[in-house]
C-alpha cells in the first residue's frame, strides 16, 4: 500500500481523536465516580440534609446522567423535599477536562420541583447560599456553567410573612453564559404563575427573555422584555400585557445613565361590582368632568380596549410619554417631560368623555407652570396640585433635579 502524507496526517488524526476520546471517557467516569461518593458521603453531611438518586451513569455525548434526584428539607425526608428531578444531564467542557479543571458546557434538568419557605424574612435555602466559594468577584463573575436548562418545571414559594403563596407550573428556563471572562448572561423563561391575593386568584402564562451584563461591582446593564396573557384576577381579566426596557450604565451616576422602556395592555374588563376599581375611575372622571363643566358618567363595567405608554430617562432629561388610554368611558392622550438641569417641565393632556373635549396643556418652572388654556383659579389649583404630584413621583426615584 502506498503511503503518502495525507494518511500519515489521517492516521494520526484518527489516533488523537481516539487518545482524546478515552481520555474524556475515563474523566467522564472518575467524575461519576466522585459524584456518586460525594453524594452517598460528605455532601449529605455538608448539606445538613438527605439525598438520594435511583443511579447515576456517564455518556461520553450525552455527560452525567444522574436519574430520579432528591434533596430533602433540614434534616432528612422526613420533613419533605426542597428539590428533585426526575432527570439530571451535567456535561463537563472537554477542554477543560484536559487541563483537570472542571467546567460546564450543560446542565439540564428534566421535570425540576423545587420547593422553598420563608418564614421571618429567613429562607429555608439561605444555608446552602452560604456554600458557594467565597470570592470577591461575584457569583456572577465566577459561574462556571455555559446553559443552566430546565423543561418542564415546577416552582412553589410560600412566604410566610406577607401571607402569600407563589406556584410556577409547566416552566422552561434557559440561563446561558456567554463570557468566560466576565458575567455576560441571557435569560428566557416561561410558564403559568398563580398566587392567591386577598382571597382571589390571580393567573397569568408569563413570557421573559432578558441579556445582563455584570461588572464587579454588580449589575451593569440589562434589556429585555417581558409579557402576560390570559391574566385573570377573581372577575377581573386582562387579555395581554407586554413590556419592554433597555437601561444602560446603571452603576454610573444619574447624569450618565441612559434607561428607556415601554409597556402595551390590550382588553382588560372590570366588572362593575369590583366596586373599589369602579370608585378609583369614578374620582379621576370627576375632576376631568368638572373642567368641561359636564356632570361625571355613571360607570358600570369597566372595559379598557388599550393602554400604551413610554419612558425615558436621558442626559438628565426624564419623559413619561405617548400615554394612550382608550375605555368604554374616556379617551385619554397625554405626557410629560422633565429637563433636570434646567428645572422645567413640558406636560400636555387631551381627553375625551363622550362627546366632551378636553384639552390643556402646561410648560415652564416645576414648581409655578403655566396653564394653557386659562382656567378657573380652583381647577388650576387642583390641576397644578396633581402635576406637582406626579412629579414629586417621579424625582423620587430619579432625582434629575439634584433634589431629593
Amino acid at each position: 500500500m502506498l503511503i503518502t502524507r495525507a494518511r500519515v496526517t489521517a492516521a494520526a488524526l484518527l489516533l488523537f481523536l481516539a487518545g482524546g476520546g478515552a481520555f474524556a471517557y475515563f474523566k467522564y467516569q472518575k467524575i461519576s465516580h466522585y459524584l456518586i461518593d460525594q453524594i452517598n458521603g460528605q455532601a449529605s453531611k455538608k448539606l445538613g440534609r438527605q439525598i438520594k438518586f435511583r443511579s447515576i451513569s456517564f455518556s461520553p455525548l450525552s455527560g452525567i446522567i444522574i436519574k430520579d434526584a432528591c434533596v430533602s428539607r433540614r434534616p432528612d425526608f422526613s420533613k419533605g423535599s426542597i428539590f428533585c428531578a426526575e432527570k439530571a444531564v451535567i456535561r463537563p467542557q472537554l477542554a477543560a477536562l484536559l487541563k483537570n479543571q472542571v467546567y460546564f458546557s450543560r446542565i439540564a434538568l428534566i421535570k425540576p420541583v423545587i420547593k422553598v419557605r420563608e418564614r421571618g424574612g429567613e429562607w429555608d435555602f439561605a444555608d446552602l447560599l452560604a456554600l458557594l466559594p467565597k470570592t470577591n468577584k461575584g457569583l456572577y463573575l465566577t459561574w462556571n456553567a455555559s446553559e443552566l436548562t430546565m423543561r418542564d418545571a415546577a416552582l412553589e414559594a410560600d412566604l410566610e410573612t406577607s401571607g402569600l403563596s407563589l406556584a410556577l407550573e409547566n416552566a422552561n428556563l434557559k440561563l446561558s453564559h456567554y463570557s468566560s471572562f466576565g458575567g455576560n448572561y441571557g435569560l428566557a423563561a416561561d410558564g403559568l404563575v398563580k398566587t392567591a391575593v386577598k382571597g382571589k386568584l390571580l393567573s397569568a402564562d408569563v413570557k421573559f427573555d432578558t441579556d445582563a451584563n455584570f461588572d464587579y461591582g454588580g449589575l451593569s446593564s440589562t434589556k429585555g422584555t417581558f409579557g402576560a396573557e390570559h391574566t385573570s384576577y377573581g372577575a377581573i381579566t386582562l387579555e395581554k400585557f407586554t413590556a419592554d426596557w433597555s437601561l444602560f450604565n446603571m452603576r454610573k451616576p444619574l447624569a450618565e445613565k441612559n434607561y428607556s422602556a415601554g409597556l402595551k395592555a390590550e382588553n382588560l374588563l372590570v366588572p362593575g361590582h369590583e366596586n373599589a376599581a369602579r370608585d378609583g375611575v369614578a374620582k379621576g372622571l370627576e375632576l376631568f368632568s368638572t373642567a368641561m363643566g359636564r356632570p361625571a358618567p355613571k360607570i358600570d363595567d369597566i372595559e379598557m380596549r388599550s393602554l400604551s405608554a413610554a419612558f425615558r430617562l436621558n442626559d438628565s432629561e426624564l419623559s413619561v410619554s405617548g400615554i394612550a388610554l382608550r375605555t368604554n368611558f374616556m379617551d385619554l392622550d397625554s405626557g410629560i417631560t422633565i429637563n433636570g438641569p434646567a428645572g422645567t417641565a413640558d406636560a400636555s393632556l387631551e381627553a375625551l368623555i363622550g362627546a366632551n373635549k378636553l384639552k390643556m396643556a402646561a410648560s415652564g418652572p416645576m414648581n409655578a407652570p403655566e396653564i394653557r388654556p386659562v382656567l378657573s383659579d380652583t381647577l388650576s389649583a387642583k390641576f397644578k396640585e396633581a402635576l406637582l404630584g406626579i412629579e414629586a413621583s417621579l424625582l423620587k426615584t430619579f432625582p434629575v433635579t439634584g433634589e431629593r
